[in-house]
């Protein structure tokens, strides 16, 4: 399993993450992406959705599968906390695809004790994606 540092940056927040391989990066990254804001652990999951996704390349495929969860949890208050069945292909164009199982708890607003400022979106300030001696690594921050 991934690990997951909170990055304190002068106006937003963010994330280092390292893993073994590229769909635990994505996986560790998304727990990261809630942590910034709540508590997820609070809020065991009761329900999961399939998520699939293709981007030109690996970093826009991992800022768009963290905007996708910000996206789903604003608009259908789904408070992801777990992800399963993550794999990350490259496809026969070039694309880059992630398909996750993504389990969350249904939860309206008030219902949250935050921990920090929800999250607006993923940015692409500061993206860094690199693999180095079998060692996956992921920097990004967050606009709240």
């Amino acid at each position: 399993m991934g690990v997951f540092q909170i990055l304190e940056h002068t106006a937003d927040k963010g994330l280092a993450v390292e893993a073994d391989s590229l769909p635990d990066l994505m996986a560790t990254a998304a727990r990261g992406l809630f942590h910034l804001m709540i508590d997820p652990d609070a809020y065991p999951p009761t329900e999961s959705v399939a998520l699939q996704l293709e981007a030109p390349d690996l970093e826009m495929l991992a800022v768009r599968w963290l905007n996708e969860l910000v996206y789903q949890f604003e608009v259908h208050h789904r408070l992801f906390s777990r992800f399963t069945e993550v794999a990350v292909a490259s496809l026969a164009d070039g694309r880059w695809q992630l398909r996750a199982q993504a389990h969350y708890c249904s939860v309206t607003p008030q219902q949250i004790e935050w921990s920090g400022a929800p999250v607006k979106s993923v940015t692409y300030h500061g993206l860094r994606l690199q693999h180095d001696l079998g060692l996956w690594r992921l920097r990004f921050y967050v606009d709240v």
